[in-house]
């Protein structure tokens, strides 16, 4: 079980995330997202963890000299999983803009106009 200052600042997070009040950035690791807030920043990151076959998410505070602070990681299966699993998703998608790609594409489709681009012939490239 994770603590309750966890727990509410992953609400309070979500909170932020869906009021799109929330910049999450990326990192250099496939699945890690971070946010700065002032002097700290926040990331989160999910992983499948080859030794112990098992998928695992965290949470991780900097301070402001970029040192952990505090963190939690959390394995599939364990209990609030799936409280900091959807933080993450969360993340992930608000940086993607996974809403406005999905409006994006829905207005181009309720639309008359034509989608997509015709294929070129590889030969026309030559020429």
């Amino acid at each position: 079980m994770i603590a309750e200052n966890f727990r509410l600042l992953i609400e309070k997070l979500k909170y932020k995330i869906a009021k799109s009040e929330a910049i999450w950035a990326k990192t250099s690791r496939d699945e890690e997202f971070k946010l700065h807030m002032g002097k700290v920043t926040i990331l989160t990151d999910c992983w499948y963890d080859e030794v112990s076959f098992n998928k695992k998410v965290d949470l991780v505070i900097l301070n402001e000299d970029g040192e952990k602070i505090d963190g939690i990681m959390i394995s599939k299966g364990e209990e609030d999983f799936e409280l900091l699993s959807e933080l993450h998703t969360l993340a992930k998608q608000s940086y993607y803009k996974i809403d406005e790609t999905f409006k994006s594409i829905f207005e181009e489709l309720d639309s008359n106009k034509v989608i997509g681009e015709k294929k070129k012939h590889e030969l026309d490239d030559l020429i």
